[in-house]
């Protein structure tokens, strides 16, 4: 199949960008989901709904979001009253996305049971991070923390940001596509929670290929104890992935467990 034209390709990436339900990607990422699936569709309509699909199991707007544009103004709000008004707020919208949401419960634990492993970090990076950075006042760290945050959708990093000047802490939120572009940041820590078997599916296995390159001391990599669909445990499975993959790298690492999520704190070598 000799695949879409350069015709056809130029109009579905303006039609995606344009549609409202992806109109805040990061135009990077429409570009190559596009560029992958073009040999494989020759319309325009068998492209863009390739495309679309891609970017649905990436995007994943299935595990939820707020309103950005209103948290924005509402957590302006809110910080004015104080931190404990901003907090019972950043609670409320951790729980709009399925993934913070199960951390919620052991939230102060789980950062307490990793920097007992590795020193409190004064730069984090948190990759692929979703709304996790809004559990910043409960990870113990100062506000001289950097706290580099990479993202696909727009009004997310900029929702980001805009919390991040509200706690007082540098506004490290980036709209950048890790499959195209490796964080050359240095950091003393790298979260990637819950997220590598998703980009591992969705960007032809270049998760590992990620976190090899990243210029970081420690790796914090989590994965779901249970599946989203069926409730089948996974555990066995990844911690057998994970350990495969650290021996051939030669990291020492740490395993922590709890009910939603299991955790690898590993060394880098």
């Amino acid at each position: 199949m000799a695949g879409a034209s350069a015709e056809v390709v130029a109009r579905v990436t303006k039609a995606v960008l344009s549609s409202r339900k992806y109109a805040s990607t990061a135009p990077a990422t429409v570009d190559l989901l596009v560029a992958l699936e073009a040999p494989n569709h020759k319309s325009a309509k068998a492209l863009e709904k390739a495309v679309r699909k891609h970017l649905h199991n990436i995007m994943a707007p299935y595990l939820g979001d707020p309103d950005y544009a209103q948290a924005g103004l509402d957590l302006t709000a809110a910080f004015e009253k104080g931190q404990d008004a901003a907090n019972t707020l950043l609670l409320e919208y951790l729980s709009t996305h399925e993934s913070t949401k199960e951390r919620i419960a052991i939230m102060e634990q789980f950062y307490q049971d990793i920097f007992a492993i590795t020193g409190v970090p004064n730069i984090v990076l948190d990759l692929a991070c979703a709304l996790n950075p809004l559990a910043f006042p409960w990870m113990g760290l100062g506000p001289d923390t950097t706290f580099y945050s990479y993202d696909i959708h727009t009004e997310r990093i900029d929702f980001l940001n805009t919390y991040f000047a509200l706690q007082g802490i540098p506004q490290a939120a980036k709209l950048q596509d890790l499959a195209l572009e490796i964080p050359t940041e240095h950091g003393d820590m790298a979260l990637l929670l819950k997220e590598l078997p998703r980009f591992e599916r969705n960007y032809n296995k270049k998760g590992w290929q990620l976190l090899d390159a990243l210029d970081v001391d420690w790796l914090v990599i989590s994965f779901p104890t249970i599946s989203l669909h069926g409730g089948r445990s996974l555990v066995t499975h990844y911690r057998n992935y994970f350990s495969e993959k650290a021996a051939e790298r030669g990291w020492d690492y740490t395993e922590l467990m709890y009910p939603s999520e299991m955790v690898f704190v590993a060394k880098k070598s």
